[in-house]
């Protein structure tokens, strides 16, 4: 049985606007997320991913950002086409965000209970003891100890891990059909990354929430995903689900990335990189974005974009190696 395709991002395109130069950081991404899954989008910074989150949560306002072609469909319905208003009802209910470092994105002056209770009123006709009701549950959740004290208290005096489950209680509280979550893990050490992940597919589970989960760490999408996007340059590279992308890697640019990861109990000198960096915006080279960084790479990828190639079912690469096995070059 197919499942509902909660959020459908296609042909999407996000320019940045300067003095000198359109900056297409999102040039033509298309993915979706299914009821209940998680999909995790990978690439190095500068990929795109971030501004990718922020167009669908229309949360580009003060930059010189803007959506300047493709849709955004959550249940059917295009985001991009709707009011400022509806924009701020849909955000923080219907569609949640974590973002990297909960402390800048908590508020400094703010006890936590006042920033949950925020949140509730925004989205919910309850009244004040209904919400700090369901503050305290929601914290309770997130397995954070001494929940009625911290409701006092204000960001600063919580460790990293503590304000990284306020954020998550935060983004959920109101029961979001998708949460975006923005490599929330970043900031944390690995013993409380670990947690923070084993509590969001928790939380997915009682919740019934989809994720668009954002990273750079193939080994964190190994463990929370379902479904996997590699975005490079503005641009997605590979897609399919975890299973496909792991056991039967496909592009050059995800070989590379899951090449870097270090391995347990393997001696090496040093540790595998991709050569080069990812290019400047404003210079893209001709041809596939990552040719001139590939070592299997030959003339045409120089000259010429290519397409998307069927590798399996559901998975699909963009590059011309496939062209070539295909016959096609």
């Amino acid at each position: 049985m197919e499942k509902k395709k909660i959020l459908e991002i296609k042909n999407l395109h996000t320019y940045f606007y300067t003095d000198d130069a359109v900056i297409k950081s999102v040039d033509g991404v298309d993915i979706e997320l299914e009821e209940g899954s998680t999909l995790g989008l990978v690439g190095e910074s500068g990929s795109g991913k971030s501004v990718t989150a922020l167009s669908v949560m229309s949360l580009l306002m003060g930059t010189t950002g803007k959506v300047a072609e493709g849709e955004i469909l959550l249940n059917g319905d295009d985001i991009l086409n709707i009011s400022e208003e509806e924009k701020r009802a849909l955000r923080g209910g219907r569609i949640s965000m974590i973002f990297q470092e909960p402390m800048t994105s908590l508020n400094p002056v703010m006890t936590i209970g006042d920033q949950l209770l925020e949140c509730i009123k925004q989205h919910e006709d309850i009244s004040k003891g209904e919400a700090y009701a369901k503050a305290q549950k929601m914290l309770e959740l997130t397995g954070v100890p001494r929940v009625e004290k911290m409701m006092k208290e204000y960001p600063f005096q919580l460790s990293g891990g503590q304000r990284q489950r306020v954020m998550i209680a935060m983004a959920l509280i109101c029961e979001p059909v998708v949460l975006i979550a923005d490599e929330p893990t970043t900031a944390l050490d690995v013993t409380i990354q670990a947690q923070i992940l084993d509590l969001m597919n928790t939380l997915k589970g009682k919740i019934g929430t989809s994720i668009l989960f954002i990273t750079h760490d193939l080994g964190v999408v190994a463990e929370v995903c379902d479904y996997v996007a590699v975005m490079y340059c503005g641009r997605i590279v590979e897609k399919g689900d975890v299973y496909s992308i792991f056991g039967n890697t496909s592009h050059p640019y995800t070989k590379g990335l899951l090449a870097s990861i270090p391995k347990l109990g393997q001696q090496v000198d040093r540790l595998t990189v991709i050569p080069g960096n990812v290019p400047n915006p404003r210079y893209m080279p001709e041809g596939c974005k990552f040719a001139p960084r590939c070592t299997e790479a030959f003339e045409r990828c120089f000259k010429e974009e290519p397409g998307f190639y069927t590798i399996g079912e559901g998975h699909v690469s963009r590059c011309w190696l496939h062209a070539e096995k295909a016959g096609e070059v």
